[in-house]
């Protein structure tokens, strides 16, 4: 139990499609990134890109969000989220999600970079 995220990349082969056991590979999921017990950030990205709805549902992210996240942590802006089995934020964190955010921003607007 825990409040856990993760933030992936689809990276999808539209030419020179990648084999898996003789099948053509349609797209491959990358972790870019992952929390645990980070609930401000949480709740930041809930209130802000959910539409306040926690349904542990998948939320889509597009460059001008993940620029606007990495501007609420550089700001001290992420606001204080609490729920059950959530944990606490204690502000270690804002390094790591800086370049979590930072790198996932660079792989998003560089295709070379997903080839």
């Amino acid at each position: 139990m825990g409040l856990d995220m993760y933030l992936t990349g689809d990276k999808y082969f539209h030419e020179n499609p990648a084999i898996d056991e003789g099948y053509q590979v349609k797209s491959h999921r990358l972790r870019l990134g992952q929390w645990r017990k980070h609930p401000n950030l949480h709740g930041y990205i809930v209130e802000n890109f959910a539409e306040g709805e926690d349904e542990c549902q998948e939320i889509q992210l597009e460059d001008t969000d993940i620029r606007q996240i990495l501007q609420a942590i550089k700001d001290n802006a992420l606001p204080f989220t609490e729920g059950f089995f959530f944990g606490e934020s204690d502000g270690s964190e804002k390094q790591e999600d800086i370049e979590i955010f930072t790198k996932a921003l660079e792989w998003l607007l560089n295709p070379s970079i997903r080839r």
